[in-house]
């Protein structure tokens, strides 16, 4: 499952976070060549400070230990021969003492209580949340607890970075130029790095047929009750079948069997599970459970292509210029519709009287017991699987894109996707009140071999002797087969799969964050993974995979590719303008009404259906007060001006 969330997501960020139009520049220029204003302000870019530091020798390093903030492993297991941390522990000396934000807890107050506290930890590695929010990294450099990294540090003491980098087509001086902050032209943290599918041979790999393309939300039927409802449906082994009979590759139309194609249609088919009135080891069965999480924004990132719309980079704006359309997208009649199907949807019992009431643990055992028969995307399939297996049950599931609606390329940004030189999504940041200077060459120098292809070699494939060959004929050796079981299709087995040797799976709670903590960006993976390497057959089958390739091929074919170059000084201003507005609107106009929101959202749901209309303008009338209002309307403007000037820093990659 990890495999398939962690495509999902790119899926999703990249159907939010979609590039805009540009020039062709072909496609075997390399990625970071740009226009003639941006190569005049690189080359100030590239005169760094003056004061280069003299490189270090590795060897020289002695033992250090570093508090970090990261995620910390929620499985019992530990490794038993573990392979890679000794390797990491070699290479940098540097031994991390990880702490984590509680669960359920705002990122912002968090920061905030640590600030006050003065114990914000010496290396913030978080995935999102901090480095990745101009309001938080504006904290932390207020309170001196960010320290500016120059590119001459990058230079002198981040070497595998720069190859890797290289690999790519993109300079130190360009990834450095496209991650400082553009509010004061520094680096306040350090990046991930850019995405493997600038480089030609990625994308025209099977690791890019995986990535490139647009797709969008979907569900898991149970399929012995969907054959129940629509008998004529492909069971998962049907599919399954299908898809070893096509060598893995099937269109959009071959997997979209199933009659639902709407919010109509969904709600038709958990009527019809209701009215069946069945029950799974004495417990009834509830139709659905499409929200996977209770909060607000989940209504979003859980099924938001149900609506039928798009959004642009500019969250939260819908944006169809030729309909002159610039809009929150929770006002829009479509978010309207998809709320009122959540409503009449809970008021007739198809999510179940405990759907906003009870814990995540609570949900996901239901799901594990098979009480539900359609559920989120992110459900813990593998798990309900382990369980039917082991009790002898026979029942599957199909993945289905329910809401496999057309690209409309007249919405901004929804037939685009492009690839930015840099991603502050797992930003590192170092405090300069916790550390002290003559540290920074280990800290960077252990930043950067966990950027190294070496490192993610290893992260994906442990170490030389458990494999033969190369790129795309890399092989585990006989001995390891549970390891490539385990890789592959997620088996677990303890006497020998990979967490066995300290690697990680698709089950993402096996995981040692001293290996994997710095690596939580998909950007730092590597490329010729087991996934990808190895040639489509029964026994490595995934299906979550293979549907979503399918629907992003299908809207592949109608969408451009574009590679974001660094930008020259008036687009980096425009864009430090539309980060302040932004930032002003969501923690100063938005922020404010968080719980009022969240308590007015799910009345809307809850309520009565009569009072639907009354109870959903409560909530719009919030979000289109005038304060919201005239901030939504200062970032569309501030958005568009930046979004005009990007234009000419976009390379088209097809």
């Amino acid at each position: 499952m990890r495999k398939g969330i962690a495509l999902l997501m790119t899926v999703a960020l990249s159907a939010a976070l979609a590039g805009c139009g540009g020039s062709d520049g072909g496609t075997n220029e390399p990625a970071g060549t740009a226009s003639d204003a941006n190569k005049g302000t690189a080359s100030e870019t590239n005169k760094g400070t003056g004061n280069a530091p003299a490189p270090v020798d590795p060897s020289s390093f002695k033992e250090m230990h570093l508090e970090v903030l990261s995620q910390l492993p929620t499985n019992p297991r530990k490794p038993v021969e573990d392979r890679l941390t000794p390797i990491w522990r070699e290479k940098t000396k540097v031994i991390p003492d990880f702490v984590e934000i509680p669960a359920n807890t705002d990122y912002k107050s968090w920061l905030q209580m640590q600030i006050l506290a003065n114990t914000v930890p010496q290396v913030i590695a978080n995935q999102n949340g901090i480095a990745d929010d101009p309001a938080n990294m504006e904290m932390l450099k207020k309170a001196g607890m960010a320290r500016e990294i120059t590119l001459d540090e990058l230079k002198a003491y981040m070497p595998l970075t720069a190859e890797r980098l290289a690999d790519l087509g993109v300079t130190m001086e360009q990834w450095y130029k496209a991650s400082v902050d553009p509010t004061d032209g520094k680096l306040w943290a350090i990046p991930s790095l850019p995405s493997p599918l600038l480089k030609d041979e990625y994308r025209n790999s099977p690791y890019g047929e995986a990535r490139l393309g647009n797709g969008g939300y979907g569900v898991w039927f149970r399929d012995d009750i969907l054959k129940k409802i629509y008998p004529d449906a492909m069971s998962a082994d049907d599919l399954k079948k299908l898809a070893v009979a096509n060598k893995g590759k099937l269109s959009l139309e071959q997997i979209m069997d199933i009659p639902i194609r709407n919010l109509d249609d969904l709600h038709d088919y958990l009527t019809k599970v209701k009215d069946l009135n069945l029950a799974e080891n004495g417990h009834p069965i509830t139709p659905g459970h499409l929200q996977l999480e209770n909060s607000r924004g989940a209504l979003y990132w859980s099924l938001f292509s149900a609506t039928g719309l798009s959004l642009s980079q500019s969250y939260p704006l819908v944006i169809n210029e030729s309909k002159n359309l610039f809009a929150d997208y929770e006002l829009t009649p479509e978010w309207k519709n998809y709320i009122s199907f959540m409503n009449k949807s809970f008021n007739e019992g198809l999510f179940g009287k405990e759907f906003y009431i009870q814990k995540n643990e609570q949900r996901d055992a239901k799901i594990i017991n098979g009480e539900y028969a359609v559920v989120n995307m992110w459900a813990p399939i593998a798990a309900n699987q382990d369980k039917v297996k082991k009790a002898g049950g026979t029942y599957n599931w199909r993945y289905y894109p329910i809401f496999a609606n057309e690209l409309d390329p007249s919405y901004q940004d929804a037939a685009n996707q492009y690839f930015p030189l840099t991603t502050k999504w797992n930003s590192k940041v170092i405090n300069p009140k916790k550390v002290t200077e003559d540290q920074i060459p280990q800290i960077l120098h252990w930043i950067d071999w966990n950027d190294s292809l070496e490192a993610a070699s290893l992260r994906e494939w442990g170490t030389p002797d458990m494999y033969t060959g190369d790129g795309m004929d890399r092989r585990f050796k006989p001995e390891y087969k549970k390891v490539e079981e385990y890789k592959l299709l997620g088996k677990q087995d303890e006497t020998g799969d990979g967490w066995y040797y300290g690697i990680q799976g698709q089950d993402g709670t096996m995981t040692n964050p001293e290996v994997y903590g710095l690596a939580m960006a998909g950007e730092m993976g590597y490329v010729y993974s087991p996934s990808v390497v190895y040639p489509f057959s029964e026994s490595n089958y995934d299906q979550y995979t293979l549907v979503n390739q399918a629907w992003q091929q299908h809207n592949l074919k109608r969408m451009s590719l574009y590679a974001e170059l660094p930008v020259d000084d008036a687009t980096q201003q425009a864009k430090a303008d539309y980060d302040q507005v932004s930032n002003d609107v969501n923690n100063n106009q938005i922020a404010p009404h968080n719980d009022e929101l969240d308590n007015l959202i799910v009345k809307a749901i809850t309520g009565p259906v009569g009072k639907f209309d009354a109870n959903y303008k409560a909530y719009t009338d919030v979000l289109s007060g005038s304060d919201i209002a005239d901030g939504l309307s200062k970032q569309k403007d501030a958005w568009m001006k930046y979004y005009n000037l990007r234009q000419n820093f976009l390379k088209k990659l097809n």
